[in-house]
């Protein structure tokens, strides 16, 4: 039996729907309908045909959240090419080493700050057959060796290649918070896999309105992949705005969108001062980290019980485990513990937690976790010796320490990079944020290790306050000695208004080490 393939779910699932609308533009309200996806989608895969684009070719996009997005990363698809999506947040460095790895033939961008770092790629390259297509509408004075795609494109019969299962249908680049980025290959058939595994466990179709704001490029495109195989109405925002996204649910009458915690904890804010109806709301998924009771309380109280979590990583395509809405009602009114964990494995998806010698470890004792799934990735691109390490005998590690409940509920406790040993102690940072979260006065924290000339590391907490509130490092330091283990206690406390975030919105400890490697926080 042949593959299902990606390619062929994304066609068949567009090609369903016609005439009910497909994409909104927010806020220009620019809307097209399905059947004029497709159309644009056909059209910008001939463009792109006509270049020298065929099965396999690699095709970089960097184009902000935008229906030239959606279209152009679905004739990627559609071609059988291989789609490297890059994020508007890059880096010129991250940027430039991506492309000089990934080597594509065609790349399609729309960002003002990368043209440079694009420019030099195209001389480099030094290629007839390499180009750079330059987007219009965007703001970007492009350089005379960049081509500028123009609607109308001429239409011509073209018989589209046809994927095969193996064949590599995205290459996704890690953030690159640790070291440099990686590629992970993803295949035709294991990303069809996350897709169908998506559409059973997370029930949306055609009577549904999804919301996305966060970068497409990321989680948010799984998402949006995932609504149009079911005729979803999918009203994307070209950034978050905590007013507006409030005022949208209302006015298009929302039923479902994606974030990560820190935008929830805005919305949240954003409520208490201004009048706001969402009522049309019938799932919110999050990620990223789990949520604190008291934030679930708030959010309950403004959403209703519809909360969705779900544990994922570039390599497994979103689909690790999901915490879901009626787990969570259940552990808010019978054990508020089972709301730090990440729910339990996803129906296509094999989890185990492990110790040092490969043994599955007992209930509440720490280990990697370790992934088995149709939708994980292939492997590394160009690094054999790290996709040897990350895949072993079917098994993916993914560097998280984790452990089971006496429900089969799993937590994850930290990032192995991310442990600290302070004077020979393992400090799981994230354990050290959640008791510090539940200070009254704390919005969001961020714990580090430090060099320390006795300990080798030392417990640092960066903390972010809630608006109206305050406190002091005495504070914060006497609150963890109250509540936690005298060698998780934070040594010294810093406070700043904003965190410096990855691209996906997660909390950046590899820019607060530098932060604090150039005195630049501040007690």
């Amino acid at each position: 039996m042949q593959q299902t393939t990606f390619q062929a779910v994304l066609l068949k699932g567009l090609r369903r729907f016609a005439e009910l609308p497909a994409v909104t533009l927010l806020p220009s309200e620019e809307t097209i309908t399905y059947r004029e996806l497709l159309e644009k989608i056909e059209l910008v895969s001939t463009y792109l045909h006509n270049l020298g684009a065929r099965r396999g070719t690699h095709i970089a996009t960097l184009i902000s959240n935008s229906l030239e997005a959606v279209i152009f990363g679905l004739a990627v698809q559609r071609l059988g090419a291989t789609l490297v999506p890059l994020g508007e947040k890059l880096g010129p460095r991250e940027v430039g080493f991506i492309l000089r790895e990934a080597k594509p033939k065609l790349v399609i961008m729309a960002t003002k700050p990368h043209v440079t770092t694009i420019l030099e790629y195209l001389e480099e390259a030094n290629d007839p057959n390499v180009h750079v297509i330059g987007l219009p509408g965007f703001g970007v004075d492009y350089p005379e060796k960049f081509m500028i795609f123009e609607w109308p494109v001429e239409k011509k019969d073209l018989d589209f290649p046809v994927s095969e299962g193996e064949d590599i249908a995205l290459l996704s680049y890690t953030g690159g918070t640790t070291g440099t980025p990686k590629g992970v290959m993803h295949s035709q058939a294991g990303l069809a896999a996350g897709i169908l595994s998506a559409a059973i466990e997370d029930p949306i179709d055609d009577r549904d309105r999804l919301l996305l704001s966060t970068p497409i490029v990321h989680a948010g495109g799984s998402l949006l992949w995932r609504a149009l195989i079911s005729g979803v109405h999918v009203y994307v925002m070209r950034a978050f705005d905590a007013e507006y996204f409030i005022k949208a649910i209302k006015k298009y009458q929302i039923t479902t969108t994606f974030m990560v915690p820190t935008m929830l904890y805005r919305l949240l804010d954003q409520v208490k001062i201004m009048e706001y109806d969402v009522s049309s709301m019938r799932s919110i998924f999050y990620g990223a980290s789990p949520i604190s009771p008291k934030q679930l309380k708030e959010a309950f109280e403004v959403f209703g019980p519809i909360m969705r979590q779900q544990y994922g990583m570039t390599e497994c395509n979103i689909v690790i485990s999901r915490l879901s809405k009626s787990a969570h009602v259940w552990a808010y009114h019978n054990n508020q513990e089972v709301l730090k964990s990440c729910g339990k494995p996803c129906l296509f998806t094999e989890v185990r937690v492990i110790d040092d010698n490969g043994q599955d470890v007992g209930q509440n004792e720490m280990g990697e976790i370790i992934v088995k799934s149709p939708s994980m990735l292939v492997g590394y691109y160009q690094r054999p010796e790290q996709t040897q390490e990350a895949i072993r005998d079917g098994w993916f590690y993914t560097g998280d320490i984790g452990k089971w409940d006496e429900y089969g509920y799993l937590y994850i406790v930290d990032r192995k990079k991310d442990m600290i040993i302070s004077g020979g102690m393992n400090v799981y940072s994230s354990e050290v944020e959640r008791v510090v979260n539940q200070h009254p006065a704390v919005a969001m924290s961020a714990c580090i290790g430090v060099p320390h000339p006795d300990w080798g590391e030392a417990v640092c907490v960066v903390v972010s306050g809630r608006a109206g509130s305050s406190c002091t490092e005495e504070d914060i330091i006497q609150f963890c000695k109250e509540r936690t283990s005298k060698y998780m206690v934070p040594k010294v406390v810093y406070f700043q208004e904003q965190f410096p975030l990855t691209p996906i919105g997660k909390i950046d400890k590899k820019e607060l080490k530098k932060m604090y490697a150039q005195g630049l926080l501040t007690i």
